[in-house]
């Protein structure tokens, strides 16, 4: 076992101890991608946002950055097959060997004249046989601060967070622009919140990140961490308990789930209405931490929050959202329900569990990491109902409550990705939203999230596929769920970690790219993975966002 996987080790023992103090150390070079935990895009895929732990206690704090995606994708290579594919002036395609490409064409659009005459990565260089084999990809880094093409800095926004975050998730504001990203924190044991004032426009907007920055040396103020002062967030004398880890929120935001690593517990924070605030006057009160489920098997890691079915809202009737855990210490998948208690005077929202399904597909079935669940089926069928307020529709939209929602899990007892579904159950919504798993698909060594998004297929329209990123193995496994099988590995760098995907499209809603972004944890940096299977480069890393570095331990 490499020196620097055993300090690192050593390191995160240390910090299970949940104290941590900020107020010493080094400050964070606030634009350095170092120890990438998370990664979320915004709504209108302007903003990638990257949450970086201080894993190796080099710096007292993490911090979040705004990637503009739009000087990303300017730099990524584009595939073709002809110049005509070569959008701008003095473009070509890389077709016939020569010097400039090294003997090899890319098959990418280059510059016909000028400087990188003929170079498939252009200023960026290409990397030696080495340097692929710990981060793969044909080019070299790209200078996310200042970039070598001369062009304007890929960072749109950062700040200081707390120390040894673990993932971040974004929910847009629910009127208005902007949203709000909510990241987990270990070293203080909080929630962070960060506001994101308008992410719509390019170039960046002034004061796009808001945490109470400004007056606080450029890290999140003390307001914008929740989970730590129970006169203030609950009625119930509550702490944050130690090691939040996974996260997951309903679509509008108003429920917020973290699980504990440590703990047989799961965390509520309520982001009502008077959290949100009006995003203009005011961006109120934030989350408050209002409950904690206990109870449960120790060791909660995974959550998903499940989609609401659109009939609920069509009645007006009582709906209590749901959200679904996994355990690395327990074999079974429960369901937690949140409850509003809009009721009462005043509110005191709470969670429980409302059941749990035992997960019989592996030889263990232990150690579940990330879950997924997909309600795209349904939701196509919610949005080819009639229109109106008549019966058909509630007829059409009470079908589609009934329609299964798909659920997929990182085991790793063995080494597999765990496919089901929720169950079907009589009464209004059709489904008691406990899955059923049914399918056990060998993966590589190291599961640990599991991720749904679309790859372009090769009639150049949109397909589902699970993504499966295995942190030990260096890959990700591409699942087709309309062959229930893994169809592609991709091959990354040490350590992939945070994931998400990204479908482009033209006005008419035509796709025109789709785009992985992988957050490498070892050795801190960014991959872009071309999910378009019409390119001779589907599942590869094009372009490598910030230089390697590798553990300090390490070297």
């Amino acid at each position: 076992m490499p020196r620097w996987f055993l300090r690192s080790a050593a390191l995160a023992a240390l910090a299970l101890t949940g104290c941590y103090d900020q107020g010493g150390g080094v400050e964070p070079p606030l634009d350095r991608i170092y120890f990438p935990v998370g990664l979320a895009l915004s709504p209108a895929a302007s903003r990638l946002y990257v949450v970086n732990s201080d894993f190796d206690l080099q710096y007292n704090s993490g911090s979040l950055q705004a990637l503009d995606l739009a000087r990303v994708r300017a730099i990524v290579p584009k595939a073709c097959s002809a110049d005509a594919d070569c959008v701008g002036t003095g473009r070509v395609c890389d077709l016939s060997p020569s010097d400039a490409n090294g003997g090899h064409p890319s098959r990418w659009c280059v510059d016909a004249a000028g400087p990188n005459a003929g170079m498939p990565c252009g200023p960026f260089g290409e990397k030696g046989p080495a340097n692929k084999l710990l981060h793969p990809g044909r080019c070299g880094h790209v200078d996310h601060v200042s970039p070598q093409d001369g062009g304007s800095s890929l960072v749109a926004g950062r700040v200081g967070i707390g120390a040894f975050a673990t993932d971040v998730i974004y929910r847009p504001r629910p009127t208005g622009p902007g949203g709000r990203l909510f990241i987990p924190v270990r070293g203080d044991a909080t929630l962070h919140f960060v506001d994101v004032i308008d992410d719509t426009e390019s170039p960046q907007v002034p004061f796009e990140l808001d945490c109470g920055q400004d007056g606080n040396g450029g890290d999140c103020d003390d307001r914008h961490r929740r989970g730590d002062d129970p006169d203030q967030e609950n009625t119930r004398d509550l702490r944050l308990a130690p090691e939040p880890f996974g996260i997951a929120a309903t679509p509008e935001g108003e429920a917020v789930v973290v699980t504990h690593q440590t703990e047989g517990a799961a965390s509520l924070f309520v982001n009502d209405a008077a959290s949100w605030g009006d995003g203009e006057s005011s961006l109120g009160e934030g989350p408050k931490l209002t409950f904690t489920t206990t109870g449960m098997p120790q060791r909660v890691i995974g959550v998903a929050a499940l989609p609401t079915p659109a009939l609920a809202q069509e009645l007006g009737a009582a709906y209590d959202p749901g959200f679904l855990v996994t355990f690395r210490d327990a074999a079974q998948v429960d369901l937690l329900r949140y409850f509003s208690d809009a009721a009462s005077k005043p509110a005191r929202p709470f969670m429980q569990v409302a059941g749990s399904a035992p997960i019989t597909a592996n030889s263990l079935g232990i150690d579940s990491r990330g879950i997924a669940v997909d309600g795209d089926e349904r939701k196509a069928c919610e949005v080819g109902c009639p229109g109106g307020s008549g019966d058909a529709r509630k007829a059409c939209l009470s079908e589609c409550a009934g329609l299964p929602i798909r659920v997929y899990i990182a085991n790793r007892a063995p080494s597999s990705l765990l496919v089901g579904e929720t169950r079907p159950n009589p009464g209004l919504f059709s489904s008691d939203d406990l899955p059923r798993l049914t399918e056990s698909v060998p993966l590589s060594f190291g599961p640990s999230r599991v991720i749904v998004g679309k790859v372009i297929g090769l009639d150049g329209a949109p397909h589902t596929r699970v993504f499966v990123v295995c942190f030990d193995s260096r890959k990700v496994g591409v699942y087709n769920p309309a062959t229930h099988a893994i169809e592609d590995w991709i091959e990354t760098g040490r350590g992939p970690h945070g994931f998400v995907t990204e479908l482009g499209t033209d006005d008419g809603g035509a796709p025109r790219w789709a785009y992985a972004y992988v957050a490498h944890f070892t050795d801190s940096y960014i991959g872009v993975i071309d999910l378009d299977m019409r390119n001779p480069t589907f599942g590869t890393i094009l372009t490598t966002i910030g230089r390697p570095s590798a553990p300090r331990a390490s070297k």
